[in-house]
């Protein structure tokens, strides 16, 4: 049985069970909290030993108590050898306490030093092991929701994983992906940031998705509603600070970076969905309607701009029938009709033709 009632500060310091407990073993909270009311004239050494083993207490390159025990074990022999010839054990004991709550501390600097030296070392790699970062990462076969504390929402994908702080502070919103996420932002003044490698994905308040894995050669943004800007952290020197090679993002758009090239370029998103809840968008019979007439319900429906000349495609007249049918097919419908073709040109869609005389 141990005799705590006789315990100084280094063997607090490297009692196991004294460990556990401050590290938050509950289940000898009942012992430690009857030991302080039968001997509380131990508290304030209990707490001193306390700090010296939070400050002790590092993830990389921790020691354990034991460890720790052996060397404050070590140290202490070898000072008592040297200090035989001391006359007052009294005095002897106060200097080997204090020897010891020295090297505690110094074994507890070294791995704080280890601790911060690893931790640069890291995030020279990458920005998810940024300090003070709440990780999660799904490793589940389906999607997990993550709630941050704006109110925002990270759907995030299988293999995927994020860091973001606790608590936003500052003048920006900044979280790092690995893999894929459904990113619901709440409108703030302070912008919102999806850092995921050289790239990065910002916004006021808007619905996009991300798709960053390693092993990809690219990464893509992709616009459900409001408007995102992306570009790449490499920019070269320029004299006006502000600039920034990127593209700007409305709903239905999309940005594809090229890792190796580090170019980003703007595209549509695979199945373009309608903005707008207009009947007329997505379920309507045109009989003998003009063309253009069509063609701009479309880009207002989809929030995608039409590019074609107006006058050349005024006299043709259509009659459809255009209900359930996505975007690129009643485009590749209304253009076989009139002998027209069209194409994605900076995520925007471009129709040529002869037109109707």
């Amino acid at each position: 049985m141990k005799n705590y009632a006789a315990y100084l500060l280094e063997d607090f310091a490297g009692d196991d069970d004294f460990r556990d407990w401050v590290h938050g073993d509950r289940r000898k909270e009942d012992f430690w909290r009857n030991f302080l009311k039968q001997y509380p004239e131990k508290a304030e050494v209990m707490q001193r030993a306390e700090q010296i083993i939070r400050a002790s207490h590092v993830a990389e390159e921790a020691l354990s108590g034991m460890e720790i025990r052996r060397e404050v074990d070590r140290f202490l022999e070898t000072a008592n050898q040297a200090h035989r010839s001391d006359t007052s054990r009294f005095h002897l004991r106060r200097w080997l306490a204090a020897a010891a709550v020295l090297l505690v501390t110094l074994l507890a600097g070294w791995q704080l030093f280890l601790r911060d030296k690893n931790v640069i070392s890291k995030n020279n790699n990458t920005s998810l092991t940024a300090p003070r970062l709440v990780q999660t990462a799904n490793d589940t076969e389906a999607p997990i929701r993550v709630a941050l504390a704006d109110g925002s929402v990270v759907v995030l994908s299988p293999k995927s994983s994020i860091g973001y702080p606790s608590e936003f502070k500052g003048a920006e919103r900044k979280v790092y992906l690995k893999g894929e996420a459904v990113f619901s932002v709440t409108r703030s003044s302070r912008p919102f940031m999806v850092c995921t490698g050289d790239m990065v994905t910002k916004v006021l308040g808007t619905r996009f998705v991300v798709r960053a894995f390693e092993q990809d050669k690219k990464i893509s943004v992709q616009v459900q509603s409001g408007k995102v800007s992306v570009y790449s952290t490499k920019q070269v020197a320029s004299a006006n600070v502000r600039e920034r090679s990127g593209v700007i993002l409305t709903a239905n758009q999309a940005a594809i970076f090229e890792k190796e090239q580090n170019l980003v370029s703007k595209t549509l998103v695979a199945n373009p969905m309608p903005i707008t809840k207009d009947s007329k968008v997505t379920n309507h019979e045109y009989d003998e309607v003009s063309l253009p007439v069509i063609l701009r319900e479309l880009e207002k429906g989809y929030g995608i701009a039409i590019q074609f000349d107006e006058e050349s495609f005024r006299k043709c007249r259509i009659t459809a029938n255009l209900s359930n049918e996505t975007l690129f097919e009643k485009l590749d419908l209304l253009c076989k009709t009139v002998s027209a073709s069209y194409e994605i040109v900076d995520g925007q869609i471009t129709i040529a033709g002869p037109g109707c005389h």
